[in-house]
């Protein structure tokens, strides 16, 4: 195998950002022949016709998908007969983009979990693959579960600490303020995620980085746990269809949210870091990248009118006290028989959580991306035009109108 015929494994596929890097690699980034094939890993049952990606032809990558792989269960040697019994040819493996993740409401269990799935991975492939070079995997800024911490429950903070109120540390966000420091650092999977790969590929030919989003603007076909594009989108959305093309729709959130600033991030963005990382590892061995669509953060005073306006709505400003004024879980609960008239597949979970982000948001937490960009990963794209663009993939799977 030449090194311009590489073998990507993607697990994690079906997910938000997981989905994009296939997207990606099919349409051929970053250039036309610098992969041969692409394995798609995915736990629930998934057909390719579902999935939006490119379809097949000569001049794209082969894709192969693969679903009800469990990687919380088996042994390394186990796990390895079971993907050779699904066809999957682990020994040509080059390149792998680990956006898996399960999500769990006992906080520490799921540590745990996603801890033991990345090991359970790392160990079969060097159990079996000898051609495996890079290991590329995004961090967050992400909590879990709960965003609504106390002084006293403060470890599910993540990434830069930015679930404690009002923030651990002082935007711009930059990558030498990781790791947080104790107890916050313990109640996150991603700095043991880093020690475990840190260990795993000691006196290996493969090595491994990380990449860091804040907010994840993206479609995945089989729904997402945390996706805000998804939730707004289907409460704007049905929020047309209730009151009516033209009607004022105040952002959902106090005065504060609504002027903070921070950066989105696209999941197509996040793929193409992620696999241009997987391509200079003498840039990026071991290191954390921030990545977002641009390095100028914008305020939901400036995104949610042009969000809105894609329903034919107008996006005002924060309502304040009115109590009158349903939260978007709220308003998707209320009218939920009239998505259903429509038969709108509506696949956003934890919409509760969701409607918090424009009220604990209430502080400035824009990522610096100037290592990336000093590295070499130098594009842009209006980070606004990217929602826009979701929501049209969410219209064409029939999740919105």
């Amino acid at each position: 195998m030449s090194d311009n015929n590489h073998h990507a494994l993607v697990l994690g596929a079906s997910g938000l950002a997981g989905w994009a890097v296939v997207d990606e690699l099919l349409s051929n980034y970053p250039s036309e022949g610098t992969f041969a094939k692409v394995t798609a890993l995915v736990n629930r049952p998934l057909k390719a016709e579902d999935t939006y990606w490119p379809l097949p032809s000569a001049d794209r990558p082969k894709l192969q998908l693969v679903d009800g792989v469990d990687l919380t269960r088996e042994t390394p040697e186990e796990f390895a007969k079971v993907l050779l019994g699904k066809g999957v040819d682990m020994g040509s493996v080059t390149h792998v983009y680990y956006f898996a993740y399960r999500q769990d409401d006992d906080h520490q269990l799921e540590i745990k979990t996603n801890c033991g799935m990345l090991e359970r991975l790392v160990d079969t492939l060097n159990l079996v693959s000898t051609k495996f070079k890079f290991l590329a995997w995004p961090s967050g800024t992400m909590a879990s579960p709960s965003i609504t911490l106390s002084e006293t429950e403060l470890t599910s903070l993540q990434g830069y600490g930015i679930y404690h109120k009002g923030g651990l540390l002082k935007a711009p966000l930059v990558e030498t303020m990781d790791p947080l420091p104790e107890p916050y650092r313990s109640g996150t999977w991603y700095y043991t995620f880093q020690q475990i790969l840190k260990t795993k590929s000691e006196g290996k030919s493969w090595t491994w980085c990380q990449v860091r989003p804040d907010a994840i603007v993206g479609f995945a076909p089989s729904g997402s746990t945390y996706s805000l594009a998804a939730h707004w989108a289907v409460y704007l959305s049905l929020y047309a269809l209730v009151e009516g093309k033209g009607a004022k729709v105040p952002f959902p959130g106090n005065e504060a949210a609504w002027h903070a600033l921070w950066t989105d991030a696209s999941s197509s963005i996040i793929a193409r870091a992620a696999i241009w990382a997987s391509l200079h590892p003498e840039k990026t061995a071991g290191e954390l990248f921030n990545v977002a669509d641009e390095a100028r953060p914008v305020t939901n005073k400036e995104r949610w009118p042009a969000l809105a306006a894609y329903f034919g709505l107008e996006g005002t400003s924060p309502a304040g006290d009115d109590s009158s004024i349903l939260k978007p879980s709220e308003y998707v609960t209320k009218h939920a028989h009239i998505l259903a008239a429509k038969g709108l597949k509506v696949q956003v979970w934890q919409g509760g959580h969701l409607d918090l982000v424009g009220y604990n948001f209430d502080f400035d937490k824009q990522l610096s991306l100037d290592k990336i960009r000093s590295a070499g990963f130098t594009e842009e794209r209006d980070s606004i035009k990217s929602w826009l663009k979701t929501f049209d993939k969410f219209k064409a799977a029939g999740m919105i109108l």
